[in-house]
């Protein structure tokens, strides 16, 4: 729910945003906000979410896997991958 706003320009800095499953809406940064951020890191934990970096790197729309906005953008994140 929200997640276009979140992901456009003109969005603000934070949205409450609820993802599939999840029973409460979570207060999460938009895309200008990580995008302009001067160091970005993102720690994937177990091998579900190894799957997602996976087919994050291999490209597509944002829209699908959010992710992609900072994994695309300039200064890519640093990332961490914890089994």
């Amino acid at each position: 729910d929200r997640l276009e706003a979140a992901l456009s320009a003109g969005a603000p800095p934070a949205m409450a945003l609820r993802a599939d499953g999840a029973g409460e809406p979570r207060v999460s940064l938009t895309a200008p906000v990580l995008q302009a951020a001067r160091r970005t890191y993102l720690l994937f934990t177990g091998a579900a979410k190894l799957a997602v970096l996976e087919r994050a790197l291999a490209g597509g729309p944002a829209r699908e896997l959010p992710v992609r906005l900072l994994l695309a953008g300039p200064g890519a994140p640093t990332l961490f991958y914890a089994p």
